[in-house]
């Protein structure tokens, strides 16, 4: 009896091309992915531009008067003042800030996108039965990436023109009148719109790892999202009352 020959695994593309085909076709990226399971290389290439970026902006006067007013509003946010002793600190680390965060940038990307990997590959396989193996999860995150680029791209020009380190782009930006020490207030600044992009772009990642359709598993991560953003509204609301 003759078998029929199995058709070869498509080949997988080159790196920038899935760069930029996770950010235009990303079902098409992610089903070649799948089917070729590599992670390093994407992760490597996001880190080190974000980590060129933050160092070109953490390089300006700018970027690190930036540093400097966001630590000591996330201290505030979470109920501790700060004098001046602690602030003459803050001041004196943000100077070698340029080189500490790319250097924590390049050593926590890979830990944080396996960690992500485990927490989801557990929470997927377990709700659908499913079984995705860590390999393929860990690649389908690292090549939701490209979007964490972009959001980089984005922030840092409107950062160094607006003197801050906070994102521009989650939603306490366009609620003004709403306080950032109030539950309300510290829910919206959870909430970034790049996040939601990089939540769709995981459900399709997902979609395709699973086999199951994109609108169940991006309702999925959104109840994660939602469950960690109110967690984290609930903290800062609690610590800054107290």
């Amino acid at each position: 009896m003759t078998e029929t020959p199995q058709a070869p695994a498509a080949s997988l593309p080159s790196l920038p091309a899935r760069f930029f085909g996770i950010l235009f076709s990303p079902r098409e990226m992610f089903t070649a992915v799948v089917a070729n399971p590599k992670w390093f290389g994407m992760v490597a290439l996001t880190a080190v531009i974000t980590a060129l970026g933050m160092f070109l902006f953490l390089s300006t006067e700018v970027g690190q008067q930036a540093v400097v007013d966001q630590q000591v509003s996330t201290m505030e946010s979470f109920g501790r003042q700060v004098n001046d002793e602690a602030y003459a600190a803050i001041e004196r680390q943000a100077q070698y800030a340029k080189y500490i965060n790319p250097a924590t940038i390049l050593v926590v990307s890979p830990i944080m996108a396996a960690i992500i990997a485990g927490i989801l590959l557990g929470i997927f396989n377990a709700a659908l039965g499913g079984d995705a193996s860590f390999k393929k999860m860990l690649a389908v995150v690292a090549h939701a990436g490209p979007v964490s680029v972009v959001q980089q791209l984005f922030s840092l020009p409107i950062n160094y023109m607006r003197g801050s380190a906070s994102s521009p782009t989650n939603l306490s930006v366009f609620f003004p009148m709403v306080s950032d020490e109030g539950f309300f207030g510290s829910l919206l600044g959870t909430i970034d719109l790049f996040l939601l992009w990089w939540v769709a772009v995981m459900a399709i990642g997902l979609s395709v790892l699973y086999r199951r359709p994109t609108r169940g598993m991006l309702i999925g991560l959104l109840i994660i999202y939602a469950v960690i953003a109110l967690a984290i509204a609930g903290v800062k609301a609690a610590m800054g009352g107290s």
